[in-house]
């Protein structure tokens, strides 16, 4: 069968009609117990007037953050770019000062000194010891910081850190996202510098303090390797065409389209009540499964649309600013494998982690046994990272076992795309389910693996049905879209 020039069969065309009908009613059954019965519904904001006797869920404390981080900071956004134009107009030759410059003035005047002197601590102490020419003692070094924000975070947070910083707890919570940034930042930023066989004109303390202060993805991200970003330290050239106009017009549709994102999400907290849903345990323990798949499929479409905003503001101020930025988040309701989803929805973080960690444990010939092990240890770096939590190690493990058993599942199904169907949905059911665990919390995830392995066979059955569908539609979307792969290739 043929829609348009777009090639499908009978079969992938009825599973993506009852795939998207599933969703649709499952929408509809979230609105209806979205209201006033809900436990903390009268503690919810005031809803936009255009939605009369709608209140809005405000739950998401990420999304509130962010957001105001995003509004409050507009315009140190806007002074950057004019600022970083003029240097590539003048054709200034210190574009890492410069950057620096601003990028620490801008969180003098947020944060404070002491944060300032935290962050420039971080990064003369990693590029002191990348002197060693040691990318051990550099990943001892990357270990440390973490372990040092690890300990903050469970042991002083909210009690002390803030007092003796002098910030109010949204910008604790901003501070720490940075820091955590900026250990990926340092880290790939002197391994590179230990392994550069050029002058190391690009690698100097000051074109680190560039990269790592540099504002547009100071706080929301995304984070990308060094490799990306150094091009444009480079001094412009007298024949090149900057072609301002042009690019500015770029960056303003590209932040039209990230405000056209949040409208979204914030009109969709008027009807989806997903965060005070998942808060309330008990309801999540007798609600149907419509609703209750229905509400796991917004929480990942939420967070799916909260960093398409996030993200968009920092690959759309980077792109003015001839950085190589990666591509936005890709959709979660089309990616099937989690492999994909760990390539393609933050490819800054995925490149860091092949690059760095998984292509210098394994290599395109290794054993099995040993492309195990070198995924085992990147993901064992994505729990530490992320933090110390149940619900993170939880997330993290079972999605490292959902990749592996990808991987089996294509090398022993691969050659007939119904068995890989087949078999890998009962892999990709696992693999939906781990990300409860962290879109909302360990009690979360626990209601869902419960009411779906051991409730009643028949929940299993349902959310296969609907699975298998949600499989075979993404594998067509996959066919139709083709080669997604940027320059990293490989899974973990």
């Amino acid at each position: 069968m043929k829609i348009g020039s777009v090639q499908i069969t009978i079969d992938t065309a009825i599973c993506v009609v009852f795939y998207v009908s599933c969703l649709f009613y499952s929408f509809y059954k979230n609105y209806l117990i979205s209201n006033e019965t809900l436990q903390n519904y009268y503690y919810l904001e005031e809803g936009w007037s255009i939605f009369p006797g709608r209140r809005r869920d405000d739950y998401d404390w990420e999304w509130e953050i962010g957001k105001k981080s995003a509004v409050g900071n507009l315009w140190i956004f806007a002074l950057h770019a004019v600022l970083f134009e003029v240097v590539r107009i003048v054709r200034f030759r210190h574009v890492s000062a410069a950057l620096a410059v601003f990028g620490s003035g801008a969180v003098l005047y947020v944060y404070g000194y002491k944060v300032l002197v935290i962050m420039l601590l971080q990064n003369v102490t990693f590029f002191a010891v990348s002197y060693s020419k040691s990318t051990v003692g550099l990943w001892l070094k990357a270990l440390f910081w973490i372990a040092v924000i690890n300990s903050v975070k469970l042991l002083y947070f909210y009690d002390q850190l803030n007092v003796l910083l002098g910030i109010d707890n949204d910008k604790l919570l901003e501070f720490s996202i940075i820091i955590s940034w900026n250990v990926i930042k340092c880290t790939c930023f002197c391994i590179d510098r230990c392994k550069t066989k050029d002058d190391g004109s690009r690698y100097r303390l000051v074109d680190l303090l560039g990269y790592s202060f540099y504002f547009p993805l100071l706080l929301h991200g995304p984070v990308i390797i060094y490799d990306r970003f150094k091009d444009c330290l480079k001094v412009r050239s007298p024949f090149e065409n900057l072609n301002t106009f042009q690019r500015a017009k770029q960056l303003v549709l590209q932040l039209l389209l990230c405000f056209f994102w949040a409208l979204v999400m914030e009109a969709g907290q008027h009807f989806f009540y997903i965060n005070i849903i998942q808060l309330d345990l008990k309801l999540l323990h007798k609600i149907n499964l419509w609703v209750l798949y229905g509400c796991g499929y917004l929480m990942g479409q939420f967070f799916y649309v909260k960093y398409v905003v996030f993200y968009g503001i920092g690959i759309a101020f980077g792109r003015f600013d001839g950085v190589d930025m990666p591509q936005k988040p890709i959709c979660i309701g089309r990616v099937h494998l989690y492999s994909d989803m760990w390539k393609f929805f933050d490819r800054g973080l995925y490149e860091f982690l092949f690059r760095y960690i998984y292509t210098q444990l394994c290599t395109k010939t290794s054993s099995g046994a040993r492309k195990i092990m070198a995924s085992s240890i990147t993901f064992v770096f994505i729990y530490i990272w992320h933090g110390l939590y149940t619900f993170i190690m939880i997330w993290s493990t079972l999605n490292w076992i959902c990749i592996v058993m990808e991987g089996f599942v294509k090398k022993f199904c691969g050659h007939s795309k119904q068995l890989a169907a087949f078999v890998g949905t009962h892999v990709f059911v696992l693999s939906v389910l781990s990300n409860f665990f962290f879109f909302a919390r360990e009690e979360v995830g626990y209601i869902y693996l419960q009411r779906t392995y051991y409730e009643n066979v028949n929940n299993y059955l349902a959310l296969y049905a609907v699975a298998y569908c949600f499989f075979r539609t993404g594998e067509w979307i996959k066919s139709v879209e083709g080669d997604r792969r940027g320059p990293l290739k490989k899974a973990f």
